[in-house]
């Protein structure tokens, strides 16, 4: 598996994961605007905002938030040691 391969199967991974274990987070970008990213969401209010430069520093962003806000977290417990 390419260098590439490897990393869009890590970020589709980090998002799977995140979504499995039922935490909520947003990726959107306009086309000029940089890729922002969010932990949580409109109803409920955001743990953490930012923006970044890539999807796959989005995955990466969201994997290092997730395990700082839910360290308790089955997705924290399996990415902790990432972080």
């Amino acid at each position: 598996m390419s260098t590439p391969d490897r990393l869009k199967l890590n970020v589709e991974t980090i998002l799977d994961d995140l979504c499995a274990s039922e935490i909520n987070a947003s990726i959107s970008w306009l086309w000029e605007g940089g890729i922002v990213v969010e932990l949580g969401d409109p109803l409920n209010g955001y743990d953490a905002e930012g923006q970044v430069s890539t999807v796959a520093k989005a995955a990466l962003w969201l994997r290092d938030q997730a395990c700082a806000h839910y360290p308790d977290s089955e997705f924290a417990r399996k990415y902790g040691a990432f972080v």
